[in-house]
Order: structure tokens, then sequence, then C-alpha cells
């Protein structure tokens, strides 16, 4: 039987919904579109709460022509945005409630209530659980919760995803307010790098750098597993904005020319001009030679805060050879063109790709996170829900 996720990310130029499953190591669409909205975010806050919830409502239901799809966007999987993201680990150990020991769902479901229970050392909220493990009195270890087996108690190891609190009450708010259901959230770096983890090329570890319009992520990832994100406030805008000043054109205008040339550093017998405008001496043609230079300013300063992240994640996580470890680009700001080469010219990393996701209908590389909570959705179960328990310490690295 085929387990159907909705999913919905809203991101600063666009709310993208995906309606698919998981199966045969692969995810499957049935319905992936992008609802363009206008700047209603800024650094993962919701600036403009009743703009957004007339955005979702009008969206609501989904009905789209080509592919023959009319659903009512409800019990989504929602994406949160990376922002003030902090990840720890914890165990908890619980005894078994049959008088047989016999271990059944209720038992896991005690382990996912006092985990998120438990009291944050920041002031953050919980977000999502992700076991890790399940230990049981013989010392087997399962990786899936182990029900059926028989022990008088379970340990179980996890990771704890947190955000601060407004964004997720922000993002609560608003749902609620345009009537549609959360099920279930989760940050978007883990979803990417739940989905990468099915990808046969992708190396163990790597960083993850997602760019997104108004900003941009950088995550460190070993063993297929995520371990923290750093965010910044540069995205592909930035180029845009700067195109829009300097050559005195629209948004749209200067958003078209931006994704046609990007970064065109071939060696040409002439410079051909990429747009040309009015002006009270006449008409003006701005050469590639001049976008490229526009482009060039902008990209020196993503660079820079690029390399102040990963050194940041680098240090905390003590990586000696993060110089040598695979950067992976996704997001709308990884198709730029020239943006490799550039990465490349600085002879700081050696391993640079932009990659798009495998899924056929749902191509584009901003689209990732959407896809990876239809993976997750089937991977993992919900911990979202359960009883209250007593509050207890937990730490990044809890013994």
């Amino acid at each position: 039987m085929k387990n159907y996720t909705i999913a919905l990310e809203i991101s600063h130029r666009y709310i993208k919904v995906v309606f698919g499953y998981f199966a045969d190591g692969k995810v499957f669409i049935n319905f992936a579109k992008k609802y363009p909205i206008n700047h209603l975010l800024e650094n993962g806050f919701i600036k403009e709460k009743p703009a957004l919830i007339k955005e979702l409502q009008k969206i609501n239901p989904v009905t789209d022509d080509e592919y023959h799809f009319n659903e009512l966007i409800n019990n989504v999987s929602l994406v949160l945005p990376p922002y003030g993201l902090e990840v720890y680990r914890t165990k908890q150990i619980t005894s078994v409630i049959s008088p047989e020991k016999i271990i059944g769902e209720l038992d896991i479901k005690n382990i996912y209530s006092i985990i998120r229970n438990k009291r944050l050392p920041v002031d953050n909220e919980l977000i999502d659980i992700v076991p890790e493990a399940f230990v049981i009195d013989n010392g087997n270890v399962y990786a899936q919760a182990p029900i059926g087996k028989t022990s008088s108690a379970i340990n179980a190891f996890a990771k704890v995803h947190t955000i601060p609190k407004r964004i997720n009450q922000d993002y609560s708010e608003v749902l609620k307010n345009a009537n549609i259901l959360v099920s279930r959230r989760a940050v978007s770096s883990f979803l990417e790098v739940e989905l990468l983890s099915t990808y046969p090329n992708v190396p163990d570890a790597y960083f993850l750098v997602d760019i997104g319009a108004a900003s941009t992520s950088v995550s460190l990832v070993g063993k297929k597993q995520l371990f923290a994100t750093r965010s910044f406030s540069w995205g592909g805008d930035n180029i845009t904005d700067r195109i829009i000043s300097k050559f005195n054109i629209s948004e749209a205008e200067a958003e078209k020319i931006k994704i046609l040339y990007g970064l065109d550093k071939r060696e040409l017998k002439f410079d051909y001009s990429v747009c040309t405008v009015d002006t009270e001496e006449g008409q003006y043609r701005h050469p590639v030679q001049e976008l490229n230079g526009l482009i060039e300013i902008e990209l020196e300063a993503f660079y820079k805060m690029l390399v102040v992240a990963i050194e940041q994640l680098a240090e905390t996580y003590k990586v000696v050879d993060y110089q040598q470890m695979p950067i992976l680009l996704v997001g709308g700001g990884s198709k730029l063109r020239g943006i490799v080469p550039f990465i490349v010219s600085k002879n700081t990393f050696t391993n640079i790709e932009a990659i798009s996701p495998s899924t056929i209908g749902a191509r584009d590389p901003s689209l990732f996170a959407v896809l990876g909570a239809i993976y997750v959705n089937q991977k993992y179960p919900n911990t979202s829900v359960g009883d209250k328990k007593p509050n207890v310490n937990v730490s990044r690295e809890e013994d």
C-alpha cells in the first residue's frame, strides 16, 4: 500500500507543494508546484502573516489541469527553515509495560514522549526526534523500533532537532489561520540530507550548501547524517538587486538576465550585450563583462560567508581535513551559471558539485526538502504526539 504524503514548504519567493510517495528506494510524485509569493519571510521569520495566510488560502485546494490534480492541502508534512537549528543527542531507557515483557507500540510511544518533554538547554522548541538505535536486554541493537521482541527494558538513542520558538510558533499560527492541518514538521536541511542518503553517488561525509533567494544554509554531514547547520543572509536576490540598481531595470528583467546569462567567463571575440536601456543620451547597451563584474562582486561576498560557516562547523566538530570534503550545492541559487567554477577557482575546496533531484517531474534543486519530507515520512515514525512526562535535562551529548 502506498503511503502518500503532502509536503509544504514556504520560502522567500515560493510556496512549494508536493504530493507523492516513496517506494523501491525512490520518491514518486503525483503533483509538484511552486506558487510565487512576494518576500513575506526574512531570515526564517514570517514578516507579513496576514498576507501569507491569504496566499495559502488562495491555493487551497490545489488544482492543476496538467496533473489532473484536485486535492485539499491538509495533514501536511511542513518543512521549516534551518535558522537557529540546534541538534542534540540523547538516550532514554524505559521499562516494558507488558507483563510478558513483549515490546509494543505503546512502549515506543512512551520513549518518544519522555524525550519530547525533556528540558532543553537553550530557548528553542523541539521539532523532531530522529531515532538512531534501540538496545534491548540481550544487547541486540536495532535501527528500527524492536516491536514484538522480548525485553524488560528498552534503551533508545536519538537526535533531537530544535529551532527558535518564534519561528515554530509563527508557522503554526499562519497554517492554523489558513485552515491547514499540520501532521508533522521537520527542518529543511535534515530532509535534504535524508533524501540524499538514498542517492548512490552521494558520499558519506560532505558539506551541503542550500542557496535560496534570500539566505544560504551550510550543513555538516557525516555517515550520511546531519550534524549541524549554520545559516547566513545571502541568496540569489542579492545578485538580482545589484543588477536592478546598476542597470536600472525591473526585478523581472534582472531575474531573467541573471538566469539566462549567469557568470559567463567564456573567452569570446566580441563582448555581447545582455540588455539595452533607454537613457537621456539614448539607448545604452550593458555588455556581458559588466554583468560578470556585478555577479563576481556578490559571489565574492557569498564565498567569504561560506568559508566562515564551513570553518565554524569544522572547528565545532573537530573536522581536521574539511577542505578535502566534498561540497554539494542545492537550492535555486545552485543553478546560477558559473557558480561552481567560481568556487573552484578559489583553490580552497577541491570537490564542488551542484546537484538536482533524481525524481521525475521534480528536477528543480529547490525542491529537495519537500521531496525529502516524503521519504522521511516513510522512513521514520511521527513522534509529534505523546503524553506529558516530568521534565529532566538533556544536553548536546548526553551520557
